[in-house]
């Protein structure tokens, strides 16, 4: 699910009945910068496609802000995408309740939170 794109209710529908979501994918102005916008598309398709419940949080706003909303729902998993991250060839992942990090390639982003939402 796309923050910007569904509303409160559903949101709260989400959470409250159906077990929230189990990663958030953070891509960092996605208007802006059609890399990020490609990126984060083209990975929530991959954890969708294997069953793993996103929320993509493309909404303008400041980092933190986004990372609030993120500790609000009790999201665990957190992978931050951005224009300058990419050009990297990284993502940053974050288990938010072990507070555990690692910057991780695009080629191995798939399998590497599979295994990780797994645990």
């Amino acid at each position: 699910m796309y923050l910007s794109k569904i509303t409160i209710k559903k949101l709260r529908n989400k959470v409250e009945s159906k077990g929230g979501f189990q990663i958030a994918l953070v891509p960092m102005q996605p208007d802006t910068f059609l890399n990020v916008k490609i990126a984060t598309d083209t990975l929530y398709q991959g954890l969708t496609k294997v069953g793993i419940s996103v929320l993509v949080d493309d909404r303008n706003e400041k980092p933190q802000n986004k990372f609030e909303v993120i500790e609000f729902l009790k999201i665990r998993h957190r992978l931050v995408i951005s224009s300058r991250s990419i050009s990297a060839g990284v993502y940053e992942y974050r288990d938010l309740k072990t507070d555990y990090f690692e910057k991780i390639t695009e080629s191995q982003a798939l399998e590497f939170l599979q295994q990780r939402i797994a645990l």
